[in-house]
C-alpha cells in the first residue's frame, strides 16, 4: 500500500497545478469506491485547481466518516455491517436541534456531558448523522468520551472500529469482558483488571503477576495501578518484587502502594528512615517536646531498590538535600506522622513552617495526601480501602498559608477529595465575600471526576449551598449587567465561571437565572476605557446563559424511549 490519496494531492497543492500536471491522470488511480465519483472530476471542465480543491474536499469527507482512502492494488475486505439497535434514535427534528446545539462552541462542557448522559438514561441513542461531530467532540474531550459512548449505539461502535483515532473513544468499557482482556487497549485491560480485582483480588493479582514479564514498561505502569483495588497483605511480597522494576514509573507506583499496608516492610524501613532523621527534645522543664529535622547528608545505596528518584530535576527548586527529604516524605503514608510525632496535621505544617526544610516536608506531604486518597479514599466514606486518609490532612493543607501559591489543579483535588459535608462547610462560609471564586473552585471540583474519568463520583452540590451561590450570583450579574460592578478581576472571573456554574445548579435555582436583565446598552458618550471593552465582553453572557437554562431545561423534559428488540432507526 503507498501513501494515502492525500498525501499525493498535497504536493501538487503546494507547487500549484500549473507546475504538476498529472493531477487528472492520479485522480483515476483512486480505488472504490470513489472510482465514479473521481474519473468525473478528472474529466470537468473546470480548471485544475478547482478540480484539486473540490477531489480534497471529497477525501475529507470520506477520511472523516469511513477511516480515509489509500492507494492500494487491493482494497481490505469490506468489514461487517453494523448490529441492530435496540434503542430508538433521537431522530425528531426537535430533539436533533438540540442535539446539534450541544456541539457549539459556548456551551459548557458539563452541560454536554449532563445532556448526553440524559439522552441515555431515558433510553435513546444519537441519530446517525450526528455521530461523526459527536465522536469528534469525544475525541477533543476526554471528559465526555464515557457519555457519547453510552449513547452512539451499534452503528457508532461501528464507526469507532472503522475510524483508528476514534477507538480512544471506547477505551474504558462500563461492563469490561474477558475479550477486553485479550484483545483490548490498555485502559480496556486495566478496567477489566480493576473489575476482576473487586470480585476476586487473589485471581486478579495471578493474573497480573503472570502477564507483567511480557509488557512494555508503559503497560507494566498501567496495570500495576489495578493494585491499589482491594489492596491487602497478600500484595506485598510482588509489590516488594515490583520496587526492583527497571521503570521508575512501575518502582514509583510500588512504594506508594506498599505504605498502604502497616504492617509491609516497606513501611517499616520508611519508618527506620524518619527515627534517624528527626530528634525530639524537652522544652518548658520537660512539658513540652521539640521537634527538629535534619535531611540526609549522602545518598543511600538502599534508595535505589526504594523507588526513590536520585537524580534532581536541573531546575527544581529544592537542594539536593531537600530533595532528598522530600522524596521520603512523599512515599511514607499520612498516617505515620501524627502517630510518630503525636501531632494533629494543622500541628504538623505549623512546626514544618517554623523549620528551614518547609517546602520539601509540605510538597511531599501534599503529594503523599493526594495520593493516598485518590488510590484508597478517605477515612470513613464508604468508599474507603486500607491506607484511607484523614480528612483532616486535607483540611489542614487547604488551610495552609502556602496553599495559593500551588499548583491550581493539586488544590482542586485536593478539595475534591474531602467529604462532601466538609467540602460543602469550606464553601458556605465564603460564598457572601468571595462568591466568584467559590463559583469557580465548585465548578472545578464538581468537574474534577469527569476529567479523571470517573462520571459515577461526580458529586452533587448541597441544595442549601447551590441555593446561597445562586443567589450570590444572580446579585452580582444583576449589579455586573446594569453597569453598577466596580471590581473588574471578579467581573471577569464571572465571564468563564457563570456558565459553567448554571450546569451544576439543581433546576430550581434556575428560574432566577432566567430573570437576569439584560445588559444596559453602552454609553455612546464613554470614553474609551477598560470598562468599554469589558462591556463587550459582558454583553454575549447574558445570552449564554439564558442558552444554558433553555438547553438543560429541554434535556430534563425529554421523554422515557419505548425500546423494542427490533429498533433500528436511523
Amino acid at each position: 500500500m503507498t501513501e494515502p490519496m492525500m498525501d499525493r494531492l498535497l504536493p501538487i497543492a503546494l507547487v500549484g497545478t500549473e507546475r504538476s500536471p498529472g493531477l487528472r491522470a492520479l485522480l483515476r488511480e483512486v480505488p472504490a469506491p470513489l472510482t465514479g465519483l473521481m474519473q468525473a472530476l478528472a474529466t470537468a471542465p473546470e480548471e485544475d485547481a478547482t478540480v484539486l480543491l473540490r477531489a480534497a474536499g471529497v477525501l475529507a469527507v470520506a477520511q472523516r466518516v469511513g477511516g480515509g482512502l489509500a492507494m492500494a492494488d487491493a482494497l481490505p475486505e469490506a468489514p461487517a455491517p453494523a448490529r441492530s439497535d435496540t434503542r430508538p434514535a433521537l431522530s425528531a427534528e426537535s430533539h436533533q436541534a438540540l442535539l446539534q446545539r450541544l456541539l457549539g462552541e459556548d456551551v459548557p462542557d458539563s452541560l454536554r456531558h449532563e445532556a448526553l448522559s440524559l439522552v441515555a438514561q431515558r433510553g435513546w441513542r444519537l441519530p446517525a448523522t450526528l455521530l461523526p461531530p459527536m465522536l469528534a467532540l469525544a475525541l477533543r474531550l476526554p471528559m465526555l468520551r464515557p457519555a457519547v459512548g453510552a449513547v452512539m449505539g451499534e452503528r457508532g461502535r461501528w464507526l469507532v472500529q472503522q475510524q483508528p483515532r476514534w477507538r480512544s473513544i471506547v477505551e474504558r468499557p462500563a461492563e469490561p469482558t474477558e475479550e477486553d482482556w485479550a484483545h483490548g487497549s490498555g485502559a480496556a485491560r486495566l478496567a477489566f483488571l480493576k473489575a476482576e480485582r473487586r470480585r476476586d483480588p487473589d485471581a486478579a493479582r495471578e493474573r497480573l503477576t503472570a502477564e507483567l514479564p511480557s509488557l512494555a514498561a508503559r503497560e507494566r505502569a498501567e496495570l500495576v495501578e489495578a493494585l491499589a483495588v482491594g489492596l491487602s497483605a497478600a500484595d506485598e511480597p510482588l509489590l516488594v518484587k515490583l520496587l526492583r522494576d527497571r521503570a521508575g514509573d512501575v518502582r514509583t507506583l510500588a512504594a506508594q502502594l506498599l505504605p498502604r499496608l502497616p504492617d509491609s516492610e516497606q513501611s517499616a524501613w520508611l519508618a527506620g528512615q524518619w527515627s534517624a532523621l528527626l530528634r525530639v527534645e524537652s522544652a518548658w522543664l520537660g512539658l513540652k517536646k521539640r521537634w527538629h529535622v535534619e535531611p540526609p547528608t549522602a545518598e543511600d545505596p538502599a534508595w535505589k531498590t526504594r523507588a526513590l528518584d536520585l537524580q534532581r530535576p536541573r531546575h527544581d527548586g529544592l537542594g539536593e538535600r531537600g530533595w532528598w527529604l522530600y522524596q521520603l516524605a512523599r512515599l511514607a503514608a499520612p498516617a505515620f506522622w501524627p502517630a510518630h510525632m503525636a501531632m494533629t496535621p494543622t500541628e504538623l505544617i505549623d512546626w514544618a513552617r517554623g523549620t528551614d526544610w518547609k517546602d520539601a516536608l509540605l510538597r511531599g506531604w501534599r503529594e503523599a495526601v493526594l495520593v493516598a486518597a485518590g488510590s484508597a479514599g478517605v477515612a470513613g466514606e464508604p468508599d474507603a480501602q486500607p491506607g484511607a486518609v484523614d480528612a483532616r490532612w486535607l483540611l489542614a493543607l487547604l488551610d495552609c498559608r502556602e496553599a495559593p501559591g500551588w499548583p491550581a489543579h493539586e488544590v482542586t483535588a485536593l478539595r475534591s477529595h474531602l467529604p462532601l459535608a466538609a467540602r460543602t462547610a469550606l464553601w458556605r462560609e465564603r460564598v457572601g465575600s468571595a462568591a466568584a471564586d467559590v463559583a469557580g473552585e465548585v465548578v472545578r471540583t464538581c468537574a474534577q471526576p469527569l476529567i479523571d474519568g470517573r462520571p459515577e463520583q461526580a458529586g452533587q452540590l448541597d441544595p442549601a449551598l447551590a441555593a446561597s451561590l445562586s443567589a450570590a450570583m444572580v446579585r452580582e450579574l444583576t449589579d455586573l449587567f446594569a453597569g453598577r460592578h466596580a471590581d473588574e478581576r471578579r467581573a471577569l472571573a464571572w465571564l468563564d465561571t457563570a456558565p459553567e456554574l448554571v450546569a451544576w445548579l439543581p433546576l430550581a435555582c434556575l428560574g432566577a437565572v432566567e430573570a437576569l436583565p439584560e445588559p444596559a446598552a453602552l454609553d455612546p458618550n464613554a470614553s474609551a476605557t477598560t470598562s468599554t471593552w469589558l462591556h463587550h465582553r459582558i454583553a454575549p453572557l447574558h445570552d449564554r446563559l439564558q442558552q444554558a437554562v433553555a438547553l438543560r431545561r429541554a434535556f430534563h423534559a425529554l421523554p422515557v424511549a419505548a425500546v423494542s428488540s427490533s429498533t433500528d432507526s436511523r
